[in-house]
């Protein structure tokens, strides 16, 4: 298997599940270049990572926010030759998912999956939905936009949103340990304005 440097800041976690073989991952394998519909020009800072399996990218919508509005985050994963991670649906198996930690104010929307595959897994006549494919996670937020969300926004110039993402990923003969990788994202702010009564 090809290997990739690793490059990211990535925590391996030791948990196993009973299917297939769970091995130490190697190397990560790199995948074809990120999706131009999901550009830098689009997504605003973009930082790549690396891990064992896979290469993720992530960015945000470059537009300066205020409350009331909302603001994107996005990861765009491209899982390694011969490397899958798990989709929503697939049952015994960790599915790729996003976390964000909570903060005031900040309200955490339904995590976006794309359309998945279907692997077949001969041995167990399984047949799960997964990514093989480069793929992208969209993560809605939604700012609060009431008197003390106003008062707790004010004078600040960005907003900083941390999560961590967690997956499994899989060839056709082994299952390797689960990875959460930590993520951050600096979002522009809007200047507010004072507040009615210092007009």
């Amino acid at each position: 298997m090809k290997t990739l440097r690793d490059i990211g800041t990535i925590a391996l976690l030791a948990t196993t599940l009973p299917v297939l073989v769970i091995a130490q991952a190697p190397g990560v394998v790199g995948g074809p270049k990120m999706p131009a519909a999901e550009s830098a020009r689009q997504l605003g800072r973009i930082t790549p990572i690396w891990t064992d399996h896979l290469k993720l990218t992530t960015g945000q919508s470059g537009a300066p926010i205020a409350p009331g509005d909302r603001a994107s985050l996005v990861i765009t994963i491209e899982p390694g030759d011969g490397m899958h991670v798990y989709a929503p649906g697939a049952v015994g198996y960790k599915v790729i998912v996003l976390t964000v930690a909570p903060q005031p104010f900040v309200r955490v929307l339904p995590l976006q999956y794309p359309a998945s595959e279907v692997y077949v897994f001969a041995p167990l006549n399984e047949r799960i939905p997964v990514y093989q494919k480069p793929f992208t996670l969209r993560q809605e937020l939604a700012l609060d936009d009431r008197p003390e969300a106003m008062a707790a926004f004010r004078g600040k110039s960005a907003l900083t949103v941390t999560g961590a993402l967690a997956y499994q990923a899989c060839d056709d003969k082994v299952c390797f340990n689960a990875v959460t990788v930590p993520l951050s994202w600096t979002l522009p702010l809007k200047s507010i304005g004072p507040p009615p009564d210092q007009e």
